[in-house]
């Protein structure tokens, strides 16, 4: 059933484009093309070692990729439930897994785009590190964290419709309040409080420090993401249960 699912939500999406799945890896390479024109060329921005605008690009697409995995399933959540109201007035269907194929079909969009970076990286730095393979310790704790969140919103949107306005705004917001175009520690003291409340700041850093820094991922951040992690899951789930008797009379 996820599977159907999942494979719905991704050729619908592209369903009406003569390019069809390539757009997969062309959106982030558009978006990449513009942030490295306005904040590597125009604004000279530099990323710790990242000498060049094509290592500046390298830096900010590799976060780029993660930020992209949570928006997009952040964006479909509130819409989630009302957008499928035959499964949720006609049968009996387990509305739950609705969230695991926004997940799942993100995560082959996330897959996509890492590739992607992966030739990126041998074209810019003719050399992968090996850390690279740390990458899944990140990436499903990060997955689970945002299956919560989408739970949790999908709910929660039923009964307060405006939430479908909002979160573009704070995705917005979120965007440049996580580091993606500046390091944290190139941030004034009193700001960097901020940005550490964040959670997506942690995931970022410890992605890049994978991919690009050549470390392995810090153990006590990991740890305690994942703890993070189950217990989103958790709250979203139990919420998301707790209210789907009312989604039909909601919807």
């Amino acid at each position: 059933m996820i599977r159907q699912l999942v494979k719905k939500e991704l050729t619908t999406k592209f369903r009406r484009s003569s390019l069809g799945f390539l757009w997969i890896v062309l959106s982030p390479l558009l978006l990449l093309g513009g942030y490295t024109l306005v904040f590597g060329v125009l604004m000279k921005a530099r990323w710790g070692g990242a000498g060049t605008s094509g290592e500046f690009a390298l830096v900010l697409f590799s976060g780029l990729i993660f930020y992209n995995f949570f928006g997009e399933v952040m964006a479909k959540s509130p819409a989630l439930i009302y957008g499928n109201q035959p499964y949720v007035k006609k049968m009996v269907f387990p509305l739950e897994v609705l969230n695991w194929s926004v997940v799942l079909s993100a995560s082959v969009n996330f897959a996509i785009g890492f590739l992607t970076w992966v030739v990126f990286c041998l074209v810019v730095k003719k050399s992968l590190p090996m850390t690279v393979l740390w990458l899944p310790l990140v990436f499903i704790p990060f997955a689970l964290f945002t299956l919560g969140c989408s739970w949790l919103l999908s709910g929660y949107s039923v009964f307060h419709p405006d939430a479908e306005h909002v979160v573009p705004i704070v995705l917005l917001l979120l965007m440049f309040l996580s580091p993606l175009f500046f390091t944290v520690d190139s941030l004034p003291e009193n700001f960097r409080v901020v940005i550490q409340y964040n959670p997506l700041t942690y995931v970022l850093e410890e992605a890049r420090g994978v991919m690009i820094g050549g470390r392995s991922p810090d153990g006590m951040v990991i740890g305690v993401g994942a703890a993070v992690a189950v217990a989103m899951a958790w709250l979203g789930y139990v919420s998301f249960t707790g209210n789907r008797e009312g989604f039909a009379d909601a919807v």
